[in-house]
């Protein structure tokens, strides 16, 4: 690599990045481009008519040339407005507006009419009532050959969710001056409140626009944007922190280049390293730069996290600086740009997965509870049994942990099964206890496929289905399979969960559902360790896993959490971001330390049976971990509360049938 050519290119990028940062002047106009991607990307009719679509909304083209605005009411998509380009032959009087609504007939409630002068053109708006729908008619003039007609109406009784879409989107109109000389869409941050321009070719990913957005570009890399607010820490914490690892050449990171300067006032903190290429990736890109802008204010931190492979380098750092040199901070400045909670009536979900002798059905007003209980590898279903003696109550569904320094618990898993019970099987990708094992960039070459292709063949041979909960808590920096210990790279996680997932469907193992499980707290907790940004994708995995423990106050940093403080946010974000996937807590429990536990178990019951019906399976975490008292038993007043919990109707059923 000629490394004195890459530090020219970083020096002159950082420059242009930190020049818009800091005058933050106005983008020009673009090529015209119709976006398919929906809200948060700014979309140009003709080449100059601009706007952001809201939350939810489509534009597509009608047969006339026209745009057609639509969205879903009700699990029915409607059309709710639309957009003519008009060309100067028709382009008639904005008057036209009323004087065609006063002419209508009928009744009508005039709400606005104004006429508003914008930098390149000006707007008639006018709104009103009428026949129990709500319109906004807007005529828009410039000084050019076309000129705009927008008309927008709903139905009275969605006014409410609906109409600060509109506001919001009327807000963004904007006609650019036609002087265009870059060919780029443009893309809007609707979180971090910026606008950048895309190169040819690339395109955005604002999935997990809270956390971060990726903009990829095939065969040329990847680019990653997160404005990091501090909060109360300080910008040396975040930047230490976020790449101590990395520092320490963990996983084989070599690091190349290094630089902490202050240019006018703005710190510049950027970092160059790379790590042995992975060959089973079609396009590996092992070569990582990262640039933190720290304002006089030092209220945030801009990172820009770019990668890329040895061959495509200068390519990549071109396209770089188109991107950053456009970072443009951009606040529309309306609560009508916030996503509207859409109307959402949650159902229950049935459940019924087959095994080659046994199957585990949960009806749609059920719940089903699981325990991982203390035991003796190889001796776990008279471990459990004895618990269960003393409860008086059967668990079907029990959980058990392995790490790659074991082989397949055959053993327990057959006679759990033999017994009528269900098990979710933890596989942690380290010899256990030993963090200096990353074995992440290893399971992704391939080096464990014999290993893993050994547990996928045991796994088909049980005779029901199986929950197998791979790397789980992968945003906790106390496991090495966390992005922290390979260069904050989630990438390689994610490749190596589908690669585990093709091995098991290689084998045949069919009867293997895949649990994908972070943890409700990441720690570090900032935006580049978000647990959404290590999501494989629908099609690897089958259920979502919630993980959250009220640790009480057996340790000064932590604190007493109630039942539905751990897990309302969580759950309501997880239906939102998965809505086709069954829901499980993996694990949980509450210390006694700090509070009540019995009033907590109680809380929690009552929330599973009335307020979370897509949580289809709750396993408790029955052992005492460390200073932590989660035992069903630990007091008689916690296990007098469990076992009044478990006679509500919602968990009384037997789930599983032979």
């Amino acid at each position: 690599m000629k490394n004195k050519r890459v530090i020219i290119i970083v020096t002159a990028l950082i420059v242009l990045v930190l020049a818009h940062t800091a005058q933050a002047e106005p983008v020009q106009s673009w090529e015209s481009q119709l976006s398919s991607h929906g809200s948060s990307y700014t979309t140009l009719v003709d080449g100059r008519l601009e706007f952001i679509l809201m939350d939810g909304w489509a534009l597509t083209k009608g047969d006339n040339g026209e745009y057609i605005i639509t969205t879903n009411m009700d699990g029915e998509l409607k059309e709710i407005g639309g957009i003519e380009v008009l060309n100067r032959g028709r382009s008639g009087s904005p008057s036209k507006i009323f004087t065609n609504l006063k002419d209508s007939g009928g009744n009508y409630i005039l709400i606005e009419d104004k006429l508003l002068d914008k930098e390149w053109h000006s707007q008639y708006l006018i709104k009103w009532i009428k026949d129990k729908k709500y319109y906004v008619d807007i005529y828009i003039m410039n000084s050019g050959a076309t000129s705009y007609h927008i008309t927008l109406a709903i139905e009275l009784k969605y006014f409410e969710k609906v109409y600060k879409q509109f506001e919001g989107f009327l807000a963004t109109l904007d006609v650019r001056k036609l002087d265009v000389d870059t060919e780029s869409e443009g893309y809007y941050n609707n979180v971090d409140k910026y606008l950048v321009h895309l190169p040819d070719g690339w395109q955005a990913d604002n999935r997990n626009e809270f956390a971060g957005t990726t903009f990829t570009k095939p065969d040329t890399g990847k680019l990653y944007i997160y404005k990091q607010e501090l909060n109360g820490i300080t910008p040396n914490t975040y930047i230490w922190y976020s790449n101590k690892k990395i520092f320490e050449g963990t996983a084989d990171i070599q690091l190349l280049y290094r630089s902490d300067k202050e240019e006018n006032g703005t710190r510049i903190v950027e970092y160059m390293w790379t790590r042995p290429a992975i060959e089973t990736i079609e396009q590996d890109f092992n070569y990582y730069w990262e640039i933190n802008i720290i304002p006089q204010s030092q209220e945030y931190v801009l990172t820009y996290l770019m990668k890329t492979d040895k061959e495509n380098m200068e390519q990549a750092f071109g396209d770089y600086q188109t991107i950053l040199s456009s970072f443009t901070p951009t606040d529309y400045n309306m609560a009508a740009l916030q996503k509207i909670k859409s109307d959402f009536h949650e159902k229950g979900i049935e459940i019924n997965l087959e095994g080659n002798g046994m199957q585990i059905s949960i009806p749609e007003d059920k719940t089903l509870w699981g325990v991982f209980s203390d035991h003796t590898p190889g001796d776990y279903l008279n471990d459990l049994k004895k618990a269960e003696a003393d409860l008086g109550h059967k668990f079907e569904f029990v959980m058990t942990y392995s790490s790659f320094d074991t082989e397949f618990p055959e053993k327990d898993a057959k006679e759990i099964y033999a017994d009528g019970r269900v098990m979710m099987l933890t596989l942690h990708p380290w010899s256990y206890g030993n963090t200096e094992d990353i074995m992440i960039p290893g399971i992704v070459r391939g080096d464990y496929d014999e290993y893993i292709k050994r547990w996928a063949a045991k796994i088909k041979e049980l005779d029901g289905p199986l929950f197998f909960r791979f790397g789980n808590e992968m945003n906790g920096d106390w496991d090495p399979w966390c992005a922290w210990f390979f260069g904050k790279d989630q990438d390689l996680y994610i490749q190596a969960w589908r690669r585990i997932y093709n091995l098991f469907k290689e084998a045949g193992a069919d009867n293997a559902y895949f649990v994908w499980n972070p943890h409700d707290r990441s720690f570090p907790d900032f935006k580049w360790n978000n647990p959404h940004l290590y999501y494989p994708g629908d099609e690897y995995v089958d259920w979502i896993g919630l993980t959250g423990y009220n640790n009480g106050t057996s340790y000064d940093w932590d604190e007493w959490r109630d039942f539905e403080a751990i897990y309302g946010d969580i759950y309501h974000e997880y239906v939102k971001l998965y809505p086709d996937k069954p829901l499980i807590i993996t694990e949980f429990a509450s210390n006694e330390a700090g509070g009540k536990k019995a009033d907590w178990i109680r809380e929690a019951f009552n929330g599973l049976a009335y307020s979370y019906p897509r949580i289809k399976i709750a396993v408790w975490f029955n052992q005492v971990d460390g200073r932590w008292e989660y035992p069903i038993d630990s007091s008689p007043a916690a296990k007098a509360a469990f076992l009044n919990g478990l006679k509500q109707n919602r968990f009384r059923f037997n789930a599983i049938k032979k």
